[in-house]
């Protein structure tokens, strides 16, 4: 039985282009940083001399100082990165080799923030400590928002990955920190862009679609506490008073939480701030404590990012779609669209939190995760826009291109 491969995904590695495959995975997501592939070689009838079996089985024992590695679909990049394994296997039955790996950022996820220093940096825009720790990894930064004020001091734990130092101060200026698949690390917000078709089900562009809607991630309450510096040893053995400019403790804070501040590496004024999620009516608080020095107002809007995140990632939909692309564009992560979806009874706008690309014996498909727009969202700029209509269509915001059906590449 001939294997079925696709000639549309290309791999250009050591200077050599390999572009017949019999399964493949490419994704992208929010939720990790740094994309991934997985491709494979698979022949059951002709020869081992037939296909470039031997080329990439022989790369295999250099994995470790290969050249980096580029991935195209129909010729258009989306994923420059590194591969971490080669596996060749033969049995009598047939041959095959599999090749993986990830895009460049995966180096910052594994890989130190910062060796000999310096480890802390003074009055540095979020950009440009970003570009500091990223540089050295070979890896770009691009802002696509305004990142704010420059940070007084953006410190480097000590063992701290890379992306854990850049996510610490993306997150308190309210900013997503996301792999471009090709080189860059980019500062956005969530779905600022919209896919290039709605998504309607039951429709022919839809293979399968399934949804879940939990309440297992979220809390009635969000509590943030943290410190600020400055006020340490303004009364000797005891807590140290709250600055005269902080809004006064919401619902206040336990004794031992003020004690264990003021006792700790001089520690300064005390930060607090809450939120609520109205929906959770049962006793279910969750306490965060600031990685990074905190404003009170900071603190609270932590507090809502929190609950507001935690509300949308509890509703997640999945759709398995034919082909690559939509009114001849790829999909792609961190877009809104909209969805028509009568099984699961959801009309509105969702976000592509990630997308993979894939082939085996059921030919080309894409897989889409959706969730909530907030998930990733730092500000309250689209609830006005989630909505859709059952009648008028899915999209509530500006700008969609119509429904899957006849939009989807032809299989």
């Amino acid at each position: 039985m001939t294997v079925a491969t696709t000639r549309r995904i290309a791999l250009k590695l050591a200077g050599q282009t390999f572009d017949e495959w019999s399964r493949v995975e490419i994704t992208r997501d929010l939720s990790e940083i740094s994309g991934s592939f997985a491709l494979e070689m698979r022949d059951s009838v002709r020869s081992v001399a037939s296909w470039p079996f031997a080329t990439l089985a022989a790369l295999a024992h250099k994995v470790a100082v290969l050249d980096e590695v580029t991935i195209t679909i129909d010729g258009e990049k989306v994923l420059v990165g590194y591969v971490e394994e080669i596996t060749p296997h033969a049995d009598v039955q047939q041959v095959s080799v599999s090749i993986s790996g990830r895009d460049k950022t995966g180096d910052l996820v594994d890989g130190a923030a910062c060796v000999d220093g310096p480890f802390e940096h003074r009055n540095i825009k979020l950009d440009a400590f970003c570009r500091k720790i990223c540089e050295p990894y070979g890896l770009k930064v691009r802002a696509e928002v305004d990142v704010g004020e420059p940070i007084d001091r953006a410190t480097i734990d000590v063992a701290e990955t890379g992306l854990s130092a850049v996510e610490k101060y993306t997150r308190q200026r309210g900013v997503l920190a996301t792999s471009d698949g090709v080189g860059s690390v980019v500062l956005t917000r969530s779905g600022k862009a919209r896919a290039a078709a709605d998504i309607v089900f039951p429709s022919y562009g839809v293979i399968s679609a399934s949804g879940c809607f939990s309440t297992k991630g979220r809390h009635d309450k969000y509590h943030v506490k943290g410190q600020a510096e400055g006020a340490a040893g303004k009364r000797k053995g005891k807590t140290p008073h709250l600055d005269a400019t902080a809004a006064p403790l919401v619902g206040g804070v336990p004794g031992d939480y003020l004690d264990a501040l003021a006792g700790h590496e001089g520690a300064g004024t005390e930060i607090y701030g809450s939120a609520e999620d109205g929906e959770i009516r049962r006793h279910r608080p969750h306490v965060a404590l600031g990685r990074t020095k905190l404003t009170q107002e900071g603190a609270k809007q932590q507090a809502e990012w929190l609950a507001r995140t935690a509300k949308a990632r509890e509703e997640k939909l999945e759709y398995e779609l034919k082909g690559y692309r939509a009114n001849g564009q790829l999909w792609k992560p961190n877009t809104l669209v909209g969805v028509e979806d009568s099984f699961n009874d959801v009309f509105k706008d969702m976000l592509v939190a990630g997308v993979a690309y894939l082939f085996d014996e059921r030919g080309e498909r894409t897989h889409l995760r959706l969730t909530g727009p907030d998930a990733y969202d730092p500000e309250q700029t689209r609830k006005s826009n989630h909505k859709g209509t059952k009648k008028g269509g899915a999209g509530g915001g500006s700008g969609g291109s119509g429904g899957l059906d006849g939009t989807a590449e032809a299989l």
